[in-house]
């Protein structure tokens, strides 16, 4: 999967406008976190881990599209109670092996996520305003990046709203 199609996807998984998602990749090239796609128009590279992980971040903890390189920064460096980082851990997320995803609360500070049946805490649990990102569309967004056909990214949703 491509940058671009990535982003695409992104947008219609978490149900926003592809553009809002572009201005955020837009600041987060500016700022060198994510590298501007190089070579071939034909054949574009491919997204790697740390990119599409930076790029989820950075759009689920900015209140504002300047924030974007701040946000996911401050995010990917929170730590669990086990010391390791949500980089990491939605890196395993994204793409490793399939996990049953109920939801994840993005928030300034911290980010809860129940992933099999475990709540992960990252950062400090606080009572600031959060985004909420579903399980069937973390799900969803990592069986397209391991793949999976759009229908079949959409029957992996149905399957982690119907195990709740």
């Amino acid at each position: 999967m491509t940058k671009g199609e990535y982003v695409a996807m992104l947008a219609r998984r978490l149900g926003e406008p592809l553009r809002h998602i572009e201005r955020h990749v837009e600041r987060l090239h500016e700022t060198g976190m994510v590298k501007p796609v190089t070579g071939s128009r034909r054949f574009p590279p491919e997204i790697g881990e740390p990119e599409a992980v930076t790029i989820l971040l950075g759009f689920l903890g900015s209140e504002k599209i300047d924030d974007a390189p701040a946000a996911a920064t401050r995010l990917a460096t929170l730590r669990n109670a086990q010391g390791n980082s949500m980089s990491e851990f939605m890196g395993e997320l994204l793409f490793g092996s399939p996990r049953h995803i109920e939801h994840m609360i993005v928030r300034r500070e911290s980010v809860s996520l129940v992933v099999d049946g475990r709540h992960h805490l990252f950062g400090e649990l606080s009572e600031a305003p959060a985004r909420l990102v579903t399980g069937a569309s973390l799900s969803a967004i990592a069986a397209e990046l391991q793949g999976a056909a759009p229908s079949q990214a959409d029957a992996v949703a149905a399957i982690t709203r119907l195990m709740k």
